[in-house]
């Protein structure tokens, strides 16, 4: 039987599921390249509690599930700013952060009008937000914080968007089981990832 990718805006009650993926996710991929200070600042914004409050704020959360089991994330706050993008470990190298990327970027023009978005990549997921269209941002008064992260924005004019007519798909409404993530698969590149 093959496996069906589902996507749904997130409610509160997934918060503690969310938290786990994007937690593992980053303790995976990007913690090893920032500095001490910043681990422990990147890691508390990805609590359970810390995302509910930002799922309750208005800020958006896309979410990717195959068979029923949570397996990326993709969130944006003022409807232009991109805070996070995960895909599991297991489940990278299947798209699902390219549809993540699509369903929440077209989300974000259909209903604020978005027409430039940013995002502070992970080092290791610039390869993938450039196949997404990004460029890197020079801009000086972008914002600077103590994470490692490359500065990058997004131009709807500048890039051509495919339409596609809008899937209708859910995910169970009870809670959400997380994927795994395993240690043996280190040689699997990263997978976007960004704050």
């Amino acid at each position: 039987m093959k496996s069906r990718l589902r996507m749904r805006l997130a409610r509160t009650e997934d918060a503690l599921a969310i938290g786990i993926l994007v937690r593992r996710v980053t303790q995976r991929w990007i913690v090893p390249g920032q500095p001490p200070a910043a681990v422990g600042l990147m890691l508390s914004a990805m609590s359970a509690r810390a995302i509910r409050a930002k799922i309750g704020s208005g800020q958006r959360f896309h979410l990717a599930f195959v068979d029923d089991v949570l397996v990326g994330v993709a969130a944006i706050r003022h409807d232009s700013h991109v805070f996070q993008l995960f895909v599991g470990t297991r489940h990278q190298g299947r798209g699902i952060a390219r549809k993540l990327w699509d369903r929440l970027r077209n989300d974000a023009i259909r209903r604020a009008g978005t027409r430039v978005f940013t995002v502070n990549a992970a080092e290791g997921a610039v390869p993938v937000y450039l196949r997404f269209g990004f460029v890197y941002d020079g801009d000086p008064a972008r914002p600077r914080h103590q994470i490692v992260a490359v500065p990058m924005v997004y131009r709807v004019d500048d890039v051509a968007i495919p339409q596609r007519r809008p899937s209708r798909t859910s995910a169970s409404r009870t809670g959400a089981r997380v994927a795994g993530e395993s240690t043996r698969t280190a040689s699997r590149p990263r997978q976007a990832a960004a704050r």
